[in-house]
């Protein structure tokens, strides 16, 4: 496993107002219009009663990833990929340094104040959301990578959540963080139009090749984040995925773990034979391509039989033996 590139991918901030837009007057209002910004909801219920809504936002039609949001006429919201963002690219493969962000948040206030009717002042406040990735040249272990992120542990989370689709993406999350990993050269298949996948077909063709895959954390605290946590992303990353993967090591038990789990439980040999199977077709197809060959209640009445008999079939993987994140670890600490 060795590590391509890390660094910053989506990023939300947010902006005071230091001098307020007139939202309520009409001709700003029409103005607004004029440089391409909607009023999102029109209307909401206040007390019971419908008040018209002076929340505006703005789409980029040239990068579908950068967003303004205008709220009250003081508070600002812009979220956007920095990769696609910095490279006008949609493949997304450049992971962008804290330093280069710095500079795309400038831009980002600057151009907001230049398309924006009336003189508005945009004073940066915080980080509201700050994706950190890893992309890693996975190999054959591609599938034990992406499972991996179901044992991944989130420190301090009350409560978690997760689902993975094997060979192609997982995800651990509490209300504040998220842990996801995945196969970037299926992402961009899956996201790229035809004429894009064409125009790309070498980058797609590598990624796949090298079993490129990508590991993100993204943080979503509600106080948000501080500038600080630009410069501090790395380290931040590496100490917690040691932390949730303790020692930097993980199992993966893969599909002949399931198979013995399985041989293990108290039911008729058909019955085994039925499971496994199924376990082995999911394994290869993944999630969609399973919903895709059987019909709905054959599905759900599979997957059901394995949760009665406590086994995870979201668990289920190709790929079967031991994972060593710590040179992940200790590249991240030396950024």
């Amino acid at each position: 496993m060795q590590v391509e590139a890390h660094g910053v991918d989506t990023v939300r901030a947010a902006w005071q107002l230091a001098n307020p837009v007139p939202v309520g007057d009409s001709s700003w209002q029409a103005e607004m219009l004029g440089a391409g910004y909607e009023q999102t909801c029109k209307n909401r219920l206040d007390d019971g009663q419908l008040v018209q809504s002076d929340i505006w936002s703005w789409q980029d039609p040239n990068n579908s990833t950068l967003r303004y949001w205008l709220r009250g006429g003081l508070h600002l919201h812009a979220e956007f990929s920095a990769p696609r963002l910095l490279d006008d690219s949609p493949v997304n493969v450049h992971l962008v340094s804290p330093a280069e962000v710095s500079s795309l948040l400038v831009d980002v206030g600057e151009r907001f104040m230049a398309m924006t009717p009336g003189e508005p002042c945009a004073v940066f406040q915080k980080l509201a959301r700050l994706d950190y990735a890893v992309d890693v040249a996975a190999g054959d272990s591609l599938p034990g990578v992406i499972s991996a992120a179901m044992q991944f542990r989130i420190q301090n989370a009350r409560k978690t959540s997760s689902y993975t689709y094997p060979g192609e993406t997982s995800m651990t999350r509490s209300p504040s963080y998220t842990f996801r990993t995945y196969a970037k050269g299926g992402e961009l298949e899956h996201k790229l139009t035809p004429k894009q996948r064409k125009e790309h077909v070498t980058i797609i063709q590598l990624a796949k090749e090298k079993g490129l895959t990508r590991m993100e954390f993204s943080d979503r605290k509600r106080k948000g984040l501080a500038y600080d946590s630009l410069q501090n992303a790395p380290k931040d990353f590496a100490r917690r995925l040691e932390y949730g993967y303790p020692g930097g090591r993980v199992v993966i038990k893969g599909l002949d773990g399931l198979r013995m789990e399985i041989d293990s439980l108290d039911v008729s040999s058909q019955r085994k034979s039925s499971l496994i199977a199924f376990a082995v077709r999911y394994a290869a197809l993944g999630r969609d391509g399973m919903q895709a060959a059987y019909s709905k209640p054959t599905f759900y009445r599979q997957q059901k039989q394995f949760i009665e008999h406590g086994l995870r079939l979201d668990d289920v993987c190709s790929y079967e033996g031991k994972l060593d994140f710590n040179p992940v670890i200790e590249q991240l600490r030396a950024a």
